[in-house]
């Protein structure tokens, strides 16, 4: 049980589940005669349940203590706003017909999937700080760290919509004819997350870095 929570170990199971989740739901195989978007869905759900009740259940260790309840979220934020992020670019495709959302079955399933993802992760999350209820969740450090991290959470958000904006703007209009709006919607999305995917990043890096004394 203390292997499961190993702050390295918990952090690689999450970004290879997050992903690898991520990529199953994709329907990249629906060639094969198998149930594979419900069995993604369902493999989902029970791993996050299953984490769920092994956080409930195990012993609180020192080297699990060693980590600032700051660092294990961030981390976590890393995994699953990766998955998320990987999932909306290879669904990207699927808002390309000039079609409203609510009327294009494709995009209205790959929303539902990215959503499945935020809730695991906010279940997750708070299932966290019960765990940790009589710490201290953040003082002046982990202050100082969110605001480091919002800061390239800001800039990384302004590049890609600088990029979108200068894309849009200098292209050739006949090109512009295949990008439907709900596409150019999924793009702005796109670059939302990748602020918050940064966010998370510099965060947890950030925490990775002061535990191990290393000087700014």
């Amino acid at each position: 049980m203390r292997g499961f929570l190993r702050h390295d170990r918990f952090v690689v199971w999450l970004v290879l589940a997050g992903v690898g989740l991520a990529l199953f739901f994709t329907g990249r195989y629906r060639d094969l005669p198998l149930p594979l978007g419900w069995a993604g869905m369902l493999l989902f759900v029970v791993a996050v349940w299953c984490s769920v009740a092994r956080l409930h259940e195990a012993p609180r260790s020192d080297a699990e203590a060693r980590v600032a309840p700051g660092e294990w979220q961030a981390w976590i934020g890393v995994a699953f706003v990766g998955a998320v992020l990987v999932q909306a670019v290879l669904d990207a495709p699927l808002f390309l017909p000039a079609l409203p959302i609510n009327r294009n079955p494709d995009a209205g399933a790959a929303g539902r999937t990215l959503g499945l993802l935020f809730v695991a992760w906010l279940v997750l999350s708070q299932v966290l700080k019960q765990r940790w209820a009589g710490r201290v969740l953040a003082d002046e450090r982990d202050a100082r760290i969110a605001l480091v991290a919002g800061g390239w959470a800001r800039g990384a958000t302004i590049a890609c919509v600088a990029a979108l904006a200068v894309t849009l703007g200098f292209s050739d209009p006949a090109r512009l004819d295949a990008f439907s709006h709900p596409f150019i919607a999924h793009l702005l999305v796109l670059a939302l997350l990748a602020g918050l995917w940064a966010e998370q990043l510099v965060a947890a890096l950030l925490y990775r870095r002061d535990r191990r004394g290393v000087p700014a």
